[in-house]
């Protein structure tokens, strides 16, 4: 999980859509009304999951409700309340369901109170930190899994010798963007500074 800036607005044809459909199930709104909204949360997103922060390329998506349809029905609708979550099974949105989390990626802390160990796992020192990571099941065992093969990857990529973590100058962000600057695609880059950043703070 890291920092999810919300920087803009519900697209007017969404917004137009929703008012048709204000008393429809979320379920039951038309796919093409939720399409420029999916859109907008992808590339506010930077291409990743707002939990797990893997790329969402090769990645079915659910627009997620930070605060829960069921329980804060009239936020439903509500732009600041929308992020844009992967449907892996029993992880992330599918694995939160109506759950409430203390800490949420629209949080600054998230930043900080969520590392990233060299097993692939993510580990927190804070009670709200524990929770997110269970409810969410971010250190599942194929969560951790692809996490440990960024970090092969990266090490041949970058040109460091594993387990050891990237070297200390990748936290420039100059240097680590000029690193990332071979992967044309924004969410594997996204998804790789994530890793980068994570290893290394």
């Amino acid at each position: 999980m890291q920092k999810i800036n919300k920087l803009g607005s519900m697209p007017a044809d969404t917004e137009k859509g929703f008012k048709k459909y204000k008393t429809a199930s979320w379920g039951d709104i038309p796919e093409d009304i939720k399409a420029p909204l999916r859109q907008q949360l992808y590339d506010e997103q930077l291409g990743i999951c707002c939990y797990c922060c893997k790329s969402l390329n090769n990645e079915k998506t659910v627009i997620e409700h930070l605060k829960s349809r069921r329980n804060y029905p009239t936020k439903r609708f509500d732009y600041d309340n929308l992020l844009l979550s992967c449907s892996i099974s029993k992880q992330c949105d599918n694995a939160k369901g109506s759950q409430e989390l203390l800490l949420t990626p629209l949080m600054n802390e998230c930043n900080n109170e969520i590392k990233l160990n060299l097993a692939g796992e993510l580990e927190s020192d804070t009670e709200r930190g524990k929770e997110a990571i269970e409810v969410l099941n971010l250190n599942s065992r194929k969560a951790c899994q692809h996490r440990k093969d960024l970090f092969t990857m990266m090490g041949e990529v970058f040109g460091y010798d594993l387990p050891y973590k990237p070297p200390l100058e990748m936290k420039n962000e100059d240097v680590l963007e000029s690193l990332l600057t071979f992967l044309t695609d924004i969410s594997q880059k996204s998804e790789l500074r994530y890793i980068v950043k994570k290893l290394t703070e």
